[in-house]
C-alpha cells in the first residue's frame, strides 16, 4: 500500500514501524523518501526524518541510542555534560554491550566502548523531544572510563583531562562507591585513587 510521507513529529522511521501503522507497504518507499530528501539512512532497518533538525547534545546522544543497541551515553560526552571536564569531546562516546566500533552519521562521529553485560547499568532514560535518551549517571561515567582508559592509571594523563573539583566533590559518592562495589574492580578503585590524589594536589 502507498504509506503517506513522514510526520514531522516521527523522528526514527522504521520499516517495522511502518508495518505495524500501514501493514503491508511498498518496499522501495524508503528509496523514494531518500531520493525526495525526505529521510536519511543511519544503519540497516533506522531512519531519520529530515524534518527534524539536530540542534544538540541532547538530540546527538538521542541518535546515539538509535545507531547501536543496547547503548548509553558514557565516558567523555556524558563527564562533559555534567561539566565534570572541561574538552568538548569530537565523538559521542557511549559505551554498549556488543563489540567496540564506530560510526558517522553527517559530519558527527559515534563511537562504542564494549562493556560486559553485567556491567551496563548505572544509566538513566531522559525524556526528550516525545523520545528518549540513555545516558550515564555522573558516577558511572566516571567509573566507566576508570574502568576502559589504561591511561586512568596515569597521574600526568588525570591531570591534563583537567577534572573539575568542585564537581568532582559534589558526586553522590554513596552512589559511586554502590556501583564501584557492584563493578568489583581493583583496577577502578586505584585509578579513583589516582584522580583524587591529583585532585587533592590542586
Amino acid at each position: 500500500m502507498a504509506v503517506p510521507p513522514p510526520k514531522d513529529d516521527d523522528i526514527f522511521i522504521t520499516p517495522a514501524g511502518l508495518r505495524k501503522r500501514y501493514g503491508n507497504f511498498d518496499p522501495n518507499t524508503f528509496t523514494y523518501w531518500q531520493e525526495k530528501a525526505l529521510v536519511r539512512k543511519l544503519r540497516n532497518g533506522l531512519y531519520l526524518n529530515n524534518a527534524f533538525e539536530v540542534k544538540g547534545k541532547a538530540d546527538q546522544f538521542m541518535i546515539a541510542n538509535q545507531l547501536y543497541e543496547p547503548s548509553y551515553v558514557s565516558l567523555h560526552s556524558a563527564l562533559h555534560y555534567y561539566g565534570l571536564i572541561p574538552e568538548f569531546p569530537y565523538e559521542v562516546t557511549s559505551v554498549a554491550t556488543k563489540k567496540t566500533t564506530r560510526t558517522v552519521d553527517g559530519k558527527k562521529r559515534y563511537s562504542y566502548r564494549t562493556l560486559k553485560p553485567e556491567l551496563f547499568f548505572g544509566f538513566e532514560n531522559v525524556p526528550w523531544r516525545g523520545q528518549h535518551y540513555s545516558v550515564a549517571y555522573p558516577e558511572k561515567a566516571l567509573l566507566d572510563l576508570a574502568y576502559l582508559e589504561p591511561q586512568f592509571s596515569d597521574h600526568a594523563w588525570v591531570e591534563e583531562m583537567r577534572f573539575d573539583h568542585g564537581s568532582i566533590m559534589e558526586l553522590d559518592w554513596d552512589r559511586l562507591t554502590h556501583f564501584s562495589h557492584i563493578m568489583d574492580s581493583e583496577v577502578v578503585r586505584q585509578r579513583i585513587a589516582v584522580l583524587l590524589d591529583v585532585l587533592a594536589d590542586d
